[in-house]
């Protein structure tokens, strides 16, 4: 179960104690962090707007207040000797707060509980495991994959979040991914991204990346997705079928194999160096990293099968929602509406037919993709939402070492129901998947916690 601030929440028992009712023996900090009042119009509101638990009101003292999420702990500045970030500081006021908080973490343990908490794709800007404030001029440069800062100060702050706490033993490495939408303006639009960055032109060059290359394959692609008419659309589903979601393919491709070869170098380094480097100061911290449905893994830089390698267990998103940002259904509606809009001979039938083919994701007959923002059928969760699963679960490896987040929106989007959570968790075990992690707690009401308790019981 993932916690989001106000943590105030996990110092009460009955919720340790809710939740081993259910069944759910591990819970993870979304962000290890204290909330500071510096005043009513500073900060954030907590809980944030989209979270109703009452748990997380009764922590603010019954109502929504603005607050600044600060430092659990003060750092230790020898771990952070080289780096151009500076770690933040935990203000005096907050100290009865860090006091509350080891002793909730202390109480869940001896409850039984195994504890993660969350590296936020490491750039320590919006989030993070500490804080959501970095006083450095390092916190302004544009974010990076490869930044080589980025894996150091995963590894220091974990030390660091270990030797304060304990009582955690695992950390999420959130990403980092490379985007995956086309739709024009969207917030995951690949072509908007800040991908020539220094950092990563530097990483290019240290890897025999041609950097012009990698922004020419960018360009390539969309002209690829621009240049399709009825027939053509009809011969690339018949003659490669599955290609964008096949490595094999895109490594084959002289237009895009250059953009394709910085993204996976990039991501693997990324992933890689800050397992090691946490493995190296803290061996029996158990470390999982995230990813995209499997469609999208060789867009976004992701490959499960060589992540076998070096990480201890992997977290697909089991994101499923409509509109919004991030969720599957969301996702497929954009790219349809968008390759219609671009090529002329396509319609929404046949450029639906087009994205299934090209990515080898199966879509039933009665729930068309016009049909996504309303209630899922049977057949599609017995078809998609099975056919990613089971994608998810071989690249993983083995059931233990998969263990997929699951949630129910993000930004504006159309929630998941009771009903299609049910039925997602039923299709999850059909397919064994034994472990997950909800996202969230904080915005949970009774009847999605029904079905989550009866799953997990």
């Amino acid at each position: 179960m993932l916690v989001r601030p106000p943590n105030g929440i996990l110092n009460d028992e009955s919720f340790w104690d809710e939740l081993a009712s259910a069944g759910i023996r591990e819970v993870a900090l979304q962000w290890l962090c204290l909330l500071d009042d510096q005043g009513p119009d500073t900060g954030n509101p907590y809980p944030q707007p989209e979270d109703t638990h009452p748990r997380g009101f009764a922590a603010m003292g019954g109502e929504r207040v603005s607050r600044v999420p600060v430092a659990a702990y003060n750092p230790n500045p020898e771990l952070y000797e080289g780096l151009d970030w500076a770690p933040p500081e935990m203000p005096d006021s907050v100290k009865s707060q860090q006091d509350d908080l080891r002793a909730a973490l202390q109480m869940g343990v001896a409850k039984g509980f195994k504890l993660y908490t969350t590296d936020d794709k490491g750039y320590f800007l919006h989030g993070g495991f500490g804080t959501g404030r970095l006083n450095s001029d390092a916190a302004k440069r544009t974010p990076s994959v490869t930044d080589p800062d980025g894996p150091a100060m995963t590894a220091a702050r974990a030390r660091d979040t270990i030797a304060n706490f304990p009582e955690i033993t695992g950390l999420l490495l959130d990403g980092p991914d490379f985007k995956w939408e086309i739709r024009p303006g969207h917030r995951d639009d690949m072509w908007v991204e800040p991908i020539d960055t220094p950092a990563n032109r530097d990483f290019a060059q240290r890897h025999d990346i041609d950097f012009e290359k990698v922004l020419d394959g960018r360009s390539r692609f969309q002209d690829f997705l621009s240049s399709f008419t009825a027939d053509s659309a009809r011969s690339f589903v018949e003659e490669h079928r599955g290609a964008l979601a096949d490595h094999d393919w895109w490594s084959s491709q002289p237009d895009f194999s250059d953009w394709y070869s910085f993204k996976q170098s990039a991501v693997e380094w990324s992933v890689r160096t800050s397992y090691t480097a946490v493995k190296s100061s803290l061996p029996d911290l158990q470390v999982g990293n995230s990813s995209r449905l499997p469609f999208a893994a060789p867009l976004t830089g992701h490959n499960l099968h060589r992540k076998q390698d070096y990480i201890d267990f992997q977290m697909p998103k089991e994101y499923w929602w409509a509109e919004g940002v991030a969720g599957f259904r969301g996702t497929v509606v954009n790219w349809v509406e968008t390759l219609v809009d671009w090529n002329d001979g396509l319609d929404e039938d046949l450029a639906s037919e087009l994205f299934s083919g090209m990515f080898g994701y199966p879509m039933p007959g009665d729930y068309p993709v016009s049909s996504y923002s309303d209630e899922a059928t049977d057949e599609w969760f017995s078809t998609s939402v099975r056919d990613q699963t089971l994608k998810m679960l071989e690249g993983s490896g083995d059931s233990e070492r998969f263990i997929p987040w699951v949630g129910l929106e993000h930004f504006g989007s159309k929630w998941l129901t009771p009903s299609e959570l049910d039925r997602l968790l039923a299709e999850m075990r059909k397919c064994g998947a034994t472990r997950y992690c909800y996202f969230v707690y904080n915005s949970m009401s009774e009847d999605y916690w029904s079905v989550i308790r009866k799953h997990s019981q």
